[in-house]
């Protein structure tokens, strides 16, 4: 499995900064991903999976939450244009 191999990401959400309509309207860190042996503390995730080729990528968004060992999917964005992150954020207000 290629996971993570094309520049995909996996970070927090802290807080919703909406004076930005980008990815960094979701404030948060990096994480280290791809290694299943790592312990993921509580809390909101979005994820990035980009898949396809040089000639038709594709670009994929999840939300995440955490929570007593579990994990719940929020919300999805399949094929994202610029404006994804927006997509995201009632699903963050609702669970911050």
């Amino acid at each position: 499995m290629k996971f993570r191999a094309q520049s995909s990401w996996l970070k927090t959400v802290e807080e919703l900064d909406k004076s930005v309509t980008n990815r960094y309207s979701l404030v948060g860190d990096f994480v280290k991903a791809g290694d299943f042996e790592e312990e993921y503390s509580e809390g909101l995730y979005p994820d990035c999976n980009k898949e396809g080729t040089a000639k038709k990528p594709q670009t994929d968004y999840r939300l995440f939450r955490f929570r007593n060992g579990k994990v719940r999917l929020l919300d999805l964005v399949i094929d994202a244009q610029r404006s994804w992150a927006q997509d995201f954020w009632e699903a963050v207000e609702d669970e911050l």
